[in-house]
């Protein structure tokens, strides 16, 4: 499809405003379908355009009152003396720290960036597998629809929702979603059930729920809103343990180069069983959490904010307390960086605060560094922090 570059670029910018007509909306859909260039482009032009309505739409604010109003360090700990301090929850202050990306499509369509050191966030991407193998690859924006023996597809809204087929002969066959580091997408399962999935994970799921059981495999992290059905519990799978629920939401958290998995219950009720022992179980009720320590295998349950460890979903990082490797490992999911430290001292400091999660790393990094003692140096995607 010819669109020319300035029209597309209208388009955009309409897009990430939320004002395009179902006109504009098709051209888009249609220029995206072209080939892989086009998404591309359309990921960091979004992101560029985003970042500087929020520029511009906070530019106002007194920077430097905010940060004393919202600055404090909270007390240290005699046992390992780390220094705990308080991240402030402005997320006004945050855009402000950073530039944004000026990106420009020259004639042929090439992308040149005016501003030098850019570690762009995530977005809505992921890739599903379907039963015969055949890879889709989903992206900000797509729309279309496709037919598997138990169910039918729809792709709208960042969203793959699953309807079964009325009167079809249920087949076990499974699809696999999978997002990338810097990926998240969403989906609605053929029982109505939805899920959030976070950065680097994948699920593993039927088409359509066949016998006495609705089963599920997650690798990573992945937040649940389960559809009731108390003839048919929902069992999600771990590499660990089992989580079986009836109509519930809650999160589980289960990286595997993580030492824990969590599983944060925000409603309802769950149970779970260790894979290796199923003796070894635990009930939670809402505002628990369950550590699974996996070198030992011991279940621990403690009371949480359930917002720090869902707030994900909703465009933001919340940390309680968390250790800078805490930080910096669910950072560097997001923006897909590696990250060094120089000593074990520098992983031991604790931060407490909310991070809008769709901005230039650049600006959380600036920020950290004006609220603590940590020297943090970028090459590239490579980061190293010290004292």
């Amino acid at each position: 499809m010819n669109v020319d570059n300035e029209k597309i670029r209208s388009i955009i910018v309409k897009s990430v405003l939320g004002t395009l007509t179902e006109e504009e909306n098709l051209v888009l859909q249609e220029w995206l379908r072209g080939n892989d260039q086009n998404r591309v482009l359309y990921q960091k032009l979004s992101s560029a355009i985003e970042l500087k309505h929020k520029y511009e739409q906070y530019e106002s604010v007194d920077v430097e009152e905010a940060f004393r109003r919202n600055q404090h360090r909270l007390y240290q700990n005699d046992l390992n003396r780390r220094m705990k301090k308080n991240l402030p929850y402005v997320a006004a202050v945050l855009f402000l720290f950073g530039g944004f990306v000026c990106l420009l499509m020259n004639h042929t369509g090439e992308v040149r960036e005016k501003v030098p050191v850019v570690l762009s966030a995530g977005g809505k991407h992921a890739e599903l597998i379907l039963a015969n193998g055949e890879k889709v690859d989903l992206y900000e924006g797509m729309e279309m629809k496709f037919r598997e023996r138990g169910s039918n597809i729809q792709v709208k809204g960042n969203v793959v929702c699953y309807e079964e087929k009325k009167d079809s002969v249920t087949i076990d066959e499974y699809n696999m979603i999978r997002t990338p580091l810097g990926g998240e997408y969403s989906l609605t399962l053929s029982d109505g059930t939805k899920v959030w999935l976070n950065a680097m994970s994948e699920l593993r799921y039927p088409v359509a729920f066949s016998g006495d059981l609705r089963e599920v495999e997650l690798r990573g992290e992945a937040y649940f809103e389960v559809a009731e059905n108390k003839n048919k519990p929902f069992i999600v799978r771990t590499d660990e343990f089992n989580v079986r629920v009836l109509g519930t939401s809650f999160n589980i958290s289960a990286y595997a180069d993580s030492p824990l998995a969590l599983t944060t219950l925000c409603s309802g009720q769950v149970q779970l069983t260790d894979c290796m022992n199923p003796k070894n179980e635990q009930d939670l009720l809402p505002g628990e959490q369950l550590l699974f320590h996996r070198e030992s295998r011991k279940m621990e349950i403690r009371n949480v904010d359930t917002d720090v460890f869902v707030s994900w979903r909703e465009g933001f990082f919340q940390f309680d307390n968390h250790t800078v490797e805490e930080v910096f490992m669910i950072l560097q999911r997001w923006y897909n960086v590696q990250v060094f430290y120089a000593n074990t001292e520098v992983r031991l400091d604790c931060f407490t605060g909310k991070l809008p999660r769709f901005d230039n790393m650049m600006i959380i990094i600036d920020l950290i560094k004006r609220v603590s003692d940590l020297k943090i140096t970028v090459d590239g995607k490579v980061i190293y922090i010290d004292k």
